[in-house]
């Protein structure tokens, strides 16, 4: 039953975060896109140079990956918050997420280990041979159990064995699956207190994320690993926007800098070419900063006619996310089966060979089969209508 008591956030509806997912989205693209890793050498001529460039950039971009995790917190805090004021049960919310994640996700999955068996048998192993495909029977039960039901970052903790996802850009889903966990057990829970009760859960977090890193606890994969933080901050762009008078503005800016600040601290660390902690909380400081100062501008840079492309490739984000990898390793052991030395081409080369096929297919995968699981709005009780039409 819906709850008039409580309050009707100002603007929920973020569009501009659609841009942000298509960056974030295109970043991981580029990422996974450019093989170019030839030495340095003291007679390189400039477009070696500049490839070298490009490459370093491009081995960094999987710093996306935040983005979408703030997003999500933000995206995620709006349904909770859309759920608890509506009276809709939690039952339609974890259905929703459900319908949501898992159906693409699982053609994907199934689709990719077909491909690779039946080329690894047609090609004799050409497939699996650059090592970016492991053959489907080398994964054992507990492995693919992990996989279809993205608990594999942390099922080797709880079980045993050896962790192995069989599409290895999984893993963030793995992180998504227990942010909804987590935000549906506290809209259970405490519907009247969720930023609150999230607010708890995020200090609870970074104090078990401190402990298990001073005393070197094996807690990677789980949530309280310290990535809740980064939807966390999410979370309380949300709530900033939508419920925050002028201090608690300013609280939430305050936080924003505090990440940056924080993981800005760790000079090597951000320039790092390895993955790191420090990356990953500045860039999530960084954007949650900017899509807060940017709230204002939203109407103006949404319908930004050169932003087009932006718009289009967020809308289909999950499928591009899902479907990018298979093609461009796909596309590698091609390279591979036919003796080319990938490593040796070019950026210039390698992105609209691999990003090309990559976008197309997913906009197909994204019309054919995304879209029939993409959830309706949930509908608003008659007196939250009503009350939405007094707002505007």
């Amino acid at each position: 039953m819906a709850d008039p008591t409580l309050p009707i956030p100002r603007a929920p509806r973020y569009a501009c975060l659609d841009l942000g997912r298509g960056v974030a989205c295109l970043l991981v693209l580029i990422n996974h896109a450019v093989f170019y890793d030839l030495p340095r050498s003291a007679s390189a001529g400039s477009l070696e140079r500049l490839d070298l460039a490009i490459a370093a950039i491009a081995q960094r971009l999987w710093l996306g990956v935040p983005i979408f995790f703030v997003i999500s917190g933000y995206c995620i805090s709006a349904t909770a918050d859309s759920h608890r004021r509506k009276g809709i049960s939690v039952h339609s919310y974890f259905v929703r997420r459900l319908r949501r994640i898992f159906p693409p996700y699982w053609v994907v999955l199934l689709t990719t280990a077909l491909v690779v068996a039946v080329g690894d048998v047609a090609l004799n192993g050409a497939i699996v041979a650059d090592g970016n495909f492991l053959r489907p029977w080398w994964f054992s039960s507990w492995q693919w159990a992990g996989s279809i039901t993205l608990t594999e970052m942390w099922r080797a903790h709880l079980i045993g064995g050896q962790k192995a996802l069989i599409l290895g850009h999984a893993w963030t889903l793995c992180y998504e699956e227990q942010f909804y966990v987590v935000c549906g057990i506290l809209l259970l829970m405490w519907p009247r207190r969720y930023f609150f009760a999230a607010a708890v859960v995020t200090a609870a977090v970074a104090a078990v994320a401190l402990t298990a890193r001073n005393l070197r606890l094996p807690v990677d994969g789980f949530f309280f690993d310290g990535s809740w933080i980064q939807f966390a901050l999410g979370i309380l762009l949300y709530y900033a926007l939508n419920y925050g008078g002028g201090r608690a503005r300013a609280i939430a800016a305050a936080a924003f800098v505090l990440v940056i600040v924080s993981a800005a601290s760790y000079g090597s660390d951000l320039l790092d070419i390895h993955k790191n902690a420090s990356q990953q909380f500045f860039v999530a400081g960084l954007f949650g900063l900017a899509a807060f100062v940017l709230r204002p501008f939203d109407g103006k840079l949404i319908n930004q006619p050169i932003l087009g492309p932006l718009r289009s490739c967020g809308t289909m984000c999950y499928s591009l996310y899902l479907v990018h990898l298979p093609v461009i390793d796909l596309i590698h052991a091609g390279l591979t089966t036919t003796g080319i030395n990938a490593a040796a081409l070019s950026p210039f080369i390698s992105l609209p060979l691999c990003g090309g096929p990559a976008i197309w297919l997913a906009w197909q995968f994204h019309l054919f089969v995304e879209r029939r699981f993409m959830n309706e709005p949930v509908a608003a009780a008659p007196r939250l209508l009503a009350e939405s039409a007094v707002a505007v």
